[in-house]
């Protein structure tokens, strides 16, 4: 690790999420609170609809940098129950967002990765839902209400014919804290032909 390089981005991320502290020095282990404060996830949030009404109270997660951070990327613990599509409580690593896999880079900074994670309380994604009883039963009501919503107006229409996919992704196991990866399980379903 470059510590220089750790402490900048410990000062920026305080500077952009005065809620989330180091509790260590040199700072590899992060604490911090979020929650959705706008969009459409607060209006259903206003409605009572479950499981919105979640993601606009205080979340509390942490954030913890491996020994060979920034090649590999944080590990991140979410420590709120919550009933969310892309997150297991209290499980390491199991934060379902592409910034934490395959869409890691080093030079990402920890703020990109809390930014990922308020996103996934804005903008929860049920077509990639982790295999937990709670992810699942928030997925179906995501999806009810049109979630995920960025790039939607972006997305071509769709017809009744189309193929709808969606990942259903074991919650992940651990060996010596660290994420074990398994496989994920695809599934393609077609819509039935409605004349």
């Amino acid at each position: 690790m470059n510590l220089p390089q750790l402490y900048k981005e410990k000062d920026f991320l305080n500077h952009q999420f005065p809620m989330v502290t180091a509790l260590n020095d040199p700072p590899t282990t992060f604490e911090g609170m979020l929650r959705c404060e706008k969009g459409e996830v607060k209006r259903l949030a206003e409605q009572k609809i479950w499981p919105f009404t979640e993601y606009v109270q205080w979340q509390r997660f942490r954030l913890e940098l491996p020994e060979d951070y920034p090649i590999k990327p944080p590990i991140v613990t979410w420590l709120t129950e919550v009933a969310h599509p892309n997150i297991v409580t209290n499980v390491p690593g199991a934060v379902c967002v592409s910034s934490l896999g395959e869409s890691w880079r080093p030079n990402l900074k920890l703020v990109s990765v809390v930014n990922s994670l308020y996103y996934l309380l804005s903008d929860p994604n049920p077509n990639n839902v982790f295999n937990h009883p709670k992810c699942l039963e928030a997925a179906k009501v995501c999806s009810e209400y049109g979630f995920p919503r960025m790039n939607k107006h972006q997305q071509k229409k769709t017809s009744e014919t189309d193929i709808v996919r969606f990942n259903i992704i074991p919650v992940p196991s651990m060996v010596a804290r660290q994420p074990v990866q398994r496989d994920t399980v695809r599934f393609t379903i077609l819509r039935p032909y409605r004349p």
